[in-house]
């Protein structure tokens, strides 16, 4: 029989979070109204960590993001009114490259107040529980005189990290009772660790470097957790290669950058060792990750109430067999993806 959905502690904060979360990239994939289903699906399956951010929508025909902000909208929706105690994440983006007058962006802690505040508006709250600086690899998050959204963070200069309008405005917000705690979000892991060790915060979110194929994230992140105490938070935990123009669970695009998301259950491999076990792919990533005990949450990208339920019983499920987990170990590869 399922056990209850576990929970652990989110760092030093005193909080206790679902092993499971439910992040919000792609609750837009559909529709709006089947985003708001998910999440009302999580929060009735005990998912007690809900993560989005402004520049999620939806996946253009291009590959990359359009319509910016419905994740947030479909979240404030989902949970507006919730009674059940959970916590919800958004975060600071800076795209310099969408043209305008005033593009999105952190590029000053103005931009971040303003942000912030439509930001709030949208979850349809006075203050959020984490909030996260977004793609803190890129340099852009860092440098003034960064133009490119692609440039990334150079670890052999050195910036001043605390005086960047992002950890300005996470500090000042955090003073100011409008989120309780606050960290970054990496999809490099090596930059997450070199940052963090700069940079004191309360939680991270390492995505697209934890999975069945990639164990980047423990390598760099977990002697970081260890020493600083903070919450340890992966995501994009089904990315992989886009070997395939077929779509597939969790994949946002067949093109384009956001076609990795996903791509990890094209993996050959890993359908034979589906079909062999007899436990999806979507199970066997979720037990897998749940046996590492440092982990605070694992966002799982769900863009409806059947994939979300699909984690949170195989969560329920316990870790996997003995020997199943090595044979996933055996397979460990870095894919070169950053």
């Amino acid at each position: 029989m399922p056990i209850a959905l576990e929970h652990r502690s989110f760092g030093c904060t005193g909080e206790k979070v679902s092993v499971i979360g439910l992040g919000g990239a792609g609750l837009y994939k559909h529709s709006y109204e089947q985003g708001v289903a998910t999440v009302k699906h999580a929060l009735d399956m005990g998912v007690t960590y809900f993560d989005t951010s402004p520049a999620y929508g939806k996946a253009g025909a291009d590959g990359r993001w359009v319509e910016r902000g419905k994740s947030q909208l479909i979240m404030g929706e989902g949970l507006d009114g919730a009674t059940k105690p959970h916590l919800l994440a958004t975060k600071l983006v800076s795209y310099t490259n969408l043209g305008g007058a005033n593009p999105m962006g952190y590029r000053t802690l103005e931009d971040c107040r303003t942000q912030l505040q439509d930001s709030l508006n949208a979850l349809r709250r006075d203050k959020i529980d984490v909030l996260q600086g977004h793609d803190m690899e890129k340099a852009k998050a860092w440098s003034p005189n960064a133009l490119n959204d692609d440039e990334l963070l150079d670890l052999d200069r050195e910036y001043d990290y605390e005086s960047s309008a992002v950890i300005q405005a996470l500090r000042e917000a955090k003073a100011q009772g409008l989120c309780d705690y606050i960290g970054l979000s990496f999809n490099q892991s090596m930059a997450l660790a070199h940052v963090f060790r700069r940079v004191k915060l309360d939680m991270c979110l390492s995505a697209s470097q934890y999975s069945l194929l990639d164990r980047r994230s423990p390598q760099f992140v977990e002697a970081l957790v260890d020493e600083q105490g903070i919450a340890y938070v992966i995501g994009g935990i089904f990315r992989g290669l886009a070997v395939s123009d077929e779509p597939s669970p969790f994949r946002l695009s067949i093109k384009g950058p956001l076609s990795q998301t996903g791509a990890i259950f094209s993996d050959e491999r890993l359908i034979k060792l589906a079909k062999t076990t007899g436990i999806s792919i979507a199970a066997l990533t979720v037990r897998f990750l749940i046996a590492n005990s440092k982990l605070s949450t694992i966002l799982v990208g769900a863009s409806s109430p059947q994939e979300i339920e699909e984690s949170v019983l195989a969560a329920q499920s316990g870790p996997l067999p003995p020997d199943i987990h090595q044979t996933i170990e055996a397979l460990r590869q870095v894919d070169g993806s950053t």
